[in-house]
């Protein structure tokens, strides 16, 4: 498995265990979220219903419903005014084109593209969006976006790739 890090902090922010979907010229990534169900108080010992309990439905009363990304990665909401996101993405697109430029220097074209529209697309969906920071509260790197995609039931998560360091564990 490959886990997807925040190029500046380090902090882990998706792996591909999600299938990734490409966008705007590779620099986006989407996942489709799905709920989970978790529930604490359900806990299988391996012995079946030989402590009593009818098993199915023993519990489900505490179960909670959870979305598979969030609870992977203990993404915390977060809001942002449309100013205020503006000023962060120009800042944090700096940063990564620096980044790029350094470490790999092919890639900037592809990216000033590709984040470009991304962007625009970003701003002109804006009230569609949720966003997200990683566990840390960090809100200087890695912001994570997520919005409904049609009629889909769950959101689908948007990642800038290119802000991210893919690692095998």
């Amino acid at each position: 498995m490959k886990v997807y890090t925040d190029i500046f902090s380090g902090e882990e922010i998706v792996s591909d265990s999600f299938k990734f979907t490409y966008i705007h010229e590779n620099v986006g990534v989407e996942i489709k979220s799905t709920y989970i169900t978790k529930n604490e108080a359900d806990i299988d010992i391996g012995c079946g219903n030989a402590f009593g309990g009818s098993g199915e439905e023993e519990g489900k009363a505490d179960a909670e419903k959870i979305l598979d990304v969030i609870d992977a990665f203990k993404y915390q909401e977060t809001s942002f005014g449309k100013k205020d996101y503006t000023t962060y993405i120009k800042g944090y697109m700096k940063k990564v084109k620096q980044h790029l430029e350094e470490k790999n220097p092919d890639r900037v074209a592809g990216f000033m593209k590709g984040a470009g529209e991304m962007v625009k697309w970003i701003l002109e969906n804006f009230e569609e969006f949720t966003f997200y920071t990683p566990e840390s509260y960090d809100t200087e790197n890695a912001i994570i976006l997520s919005y409904y995609k049609g009629e889909d039931a769950t959101p689908t998560f948007v990642f800038f790739i290119d802000g991210l360091k893919g690692m095998l564990v």
